[in-house]
Order: structure tokens, then sequence, then C-alpha cells
């Protein structure tokens, strides 16, 4: 039997995905964005959409829906017994991943896209085309995108040596909380609280995996984070991700493009991950689009993107990469540096160099 054939195929319907699926097909792509898991579902995630990437956003889903999402005016940042207040301006947003990613997803539909839930790739093979195969079906593509995650069948690379972090998340009950983002940092790892309703926040911690293994671990970890948790009540079981790995991003590997956090993963205290994840996705449909137009080879294409990426992205990993340096150095400099942190304009420079230009 032929395989159907499409002009893209985007493997992961997250936020990167389903924008490169998006824009693909309002150019006129034949797409198909194929999802293992299926809608909705809780994701590890700081569910902070930055202010740079709302407007991104609302034309993707355009029905002004999350627009009464919580607002994030202020972030704080709790370290040492000491606490430090800086302002977003204009207002970032609060959106659960549960709501977000399915919205997305109906979207891509809305656009033409063909669009597949519970549909896991197992390989993709290359040839004139290239071939992606799942247990039920093979498809074939002139254009494959990988924006599957951090770690998945297409997303491996080298970790020997390197820190090994987890992920853990959960929602709680909590009476009218701040219109802020608050980072609880302490000795391996750090647990960041947003407001995601009236009544609610989403705890979201990355940890070292010798720090902690659960929330209620690291929680205990921070004293002010312990004092304010213990009236919370989760409102689902937490989940967690893991193996969380840094490394340089990566923008192609074996003719596959790469979008979202298999291109990168960005230290989630930066607040850009959802952003990076809309406008990678966005940029490598933008060079694919090209490609398909005849404007530009494959080769070209790829190395469009490259450019694309780094130019926009490269700063935000090097600073946050530094911050994070910063954060596990000894006291006296982490209060040096919190110090620093807190003269007359330096804040908003520092969140500045951590988000995508």
């Amino acid at each position: 039997m032929e395989a159907a054939q499409y002009d893209l195929i985007v493997v992961g319907a997250g936020p990167a995905g389903s924008a490169c699926a998006i824009t693909a097909a309002r150019a006129g792509a034949k797409v198909l964005l194929l999802e293992k898991d299926r809608f909705p579902r809780q994701k590890v995630c700081g569910e902070f959409v930055s202010p740079e990437s709302l407007g991104m956003l609302h034309g993707f889903l355009e029905d002004g829906r999350f627009q009464s999402c919580p607002q994030v005016v202020s972030s704080r940042i709790f370290l040492n017994n000491k606490t430090l207040a800086l302002p977003i301006s204009p207002a970032a947003q609060s959106i659960p991943r549960f709501d977000l990613d399915p919205a997305l997803f109906a979207a891509a539909q809305d656009a033409g896209v063909t669009a597949c839930e519970g549909v896991a790739v197992k390989d993709v093979l290359r040839d004139e085309l290239f071939h992606v195969h799942t247990p039920e079906s093979t498809y074939a593509a002139r254009a494959v995108v990988n924006a599957a995650g951090r770690w998945s069948k297409l997303t491996q690379f080298d970790v020997a040596g390197k820190e090994k972090w987890i992920g853990l998340k959960a929602h709680f009950t909590e009476p009218s909380p701040p219109q802020t983002v608050d980072l609880y940092f302490f000795p391996g790892g750090y647990c960041g609280v947003t407001p995601v309703g009236p009544d609610s926040i989403n705890a979201c911690a990355m940890v070292r995996s010798d720090a902690a293994h659960t929330l209620e671990d690291v929680f205990t970890k921070e004293p002010r984070l312990f004092q304010r948790s213990r009236s919370w009540q989760p409102l689902f079981p937490p989940v967690t991700t893991s193996p969380l790995y840094f490394r340089e991003p990566e923008t192609e590997s074996d003719g596959i493009f790469l979008a979202g956090d298999a291109a990168g993963f960005i230290d989630p205290f930066a607040g850009d991950g959802i952003s990076l994840a809309l406008q990678s996705g966005t940029l490598v449909a933008q060079s694919i689009t090209a490609f398909l137009r005849g404007t530009c080879s494959l080769d070209e294409a790829h190395q469009q993107y490259h450019v694309a990426y780094r130019q926009r992205f490269a700063p935000a990993f090097r600073n946050a990469a530094r911050l994070r340096s910063a954060l596990a150095a000894p006291r006296w400099i982490r209060n040096a540096a919190l110090a620093f942190a807190a003269m007359p304009g330096v804040g908003k420079m520092l969140i500045r160099g951590t988000r995508a230009r």
C-alpha cells in the first residue's frame, strides 16, 4: 500500500509543533501533525507565557481565548533569606498546558492540518522523501520537523558526564494568589509558583536527581516556600518528567528539522520556554515553506533556519546558562549576584537577556 504523502510532517503537537503546523498550513502546505499522547493532558511546565509571545499566541488562536487567564505583573526571587522583586511590563499570563495545548491542536486542524492524536512515531527513514513509520502506518513527506520534546525516539544525544535533573509539577488551592511568578531557589534546584486561577496556583520544580524526588521534598528545601505550601491542597496528582539535561542547541539531525525543546532546552526559570517553542516552530515553518515553494534547497532551508535560530535564541540560552551557574555558586557569590540584580535597571536587563530577540 502506497504511503500517504504530505509536504511536511510534524512530530509532536506541543506549542512548537502546533505553531509550525499552523504556520506552514496557512502558507499553503499540506501538513500532517502527529502527537503520541491524547489531549487534554498535564505537562510539566511553569505555564508562564511571556509578554513577548502573547501576541503570537493570540494570532494562532484567533478567537481571543485565554485573555481572561491570570496576569503576571512581577517576578519575585527568593534566595538566601533575601527577596528580589522585578516588574514584568507589559504583563505576562499564566495559561495551563492542559488548556493551551488542545487549543493549539484544534487551531492546527482549523488551519487545514491533518492532526492525529495517540500516534507514536517509531522512526524516520530518508531516500528521495522522508518516510515516517508509526505502529499502524507509514507516511511520506518532503520535510520533517521533530518537535517531540527533550527526549524521544527522535531526540537522542550523548549525556555522559552531564548532571541529571527532574521536573515536577502540580496545581494546588490557594486563595487569591498574588499576580507574581515566585522563584524559590535552594541548593540543588528551585520551585516556581504562579497563579492559574482565582484560587489556585501552579507549583513547578526542577531539581537535581540527588536533591529531591517529590514535590513534598521540594517544599521543605526553602523555608518560605514550606510555610506557604502548608495550606495547599492538590488539585490533581503531581506529574514528573525526567531525565532533564542541558546541552548546546541543535537545529537539524539527519536532515530532520528540530524545534522547541527538541532543538534546545532553556533553563525554565528564564520563563521563556513557551515563547521559544512558539517562535522556533514559526521560524522552522518559514524556512520549510521557502523550500516547498522551490526558492531554496532543503540544505539551504536547514541553513536559513540555523542562522535565524542562532540570531533569535543564542543570547537567551547563553545568558540563562550564566545565571544558572551563578545560582549554583557558593553563597557569597549568590548574594553578590542578587545584590547586583537589585541595582536600578539591572533586573530588567537580566530579564531581557534571557528572552528571545
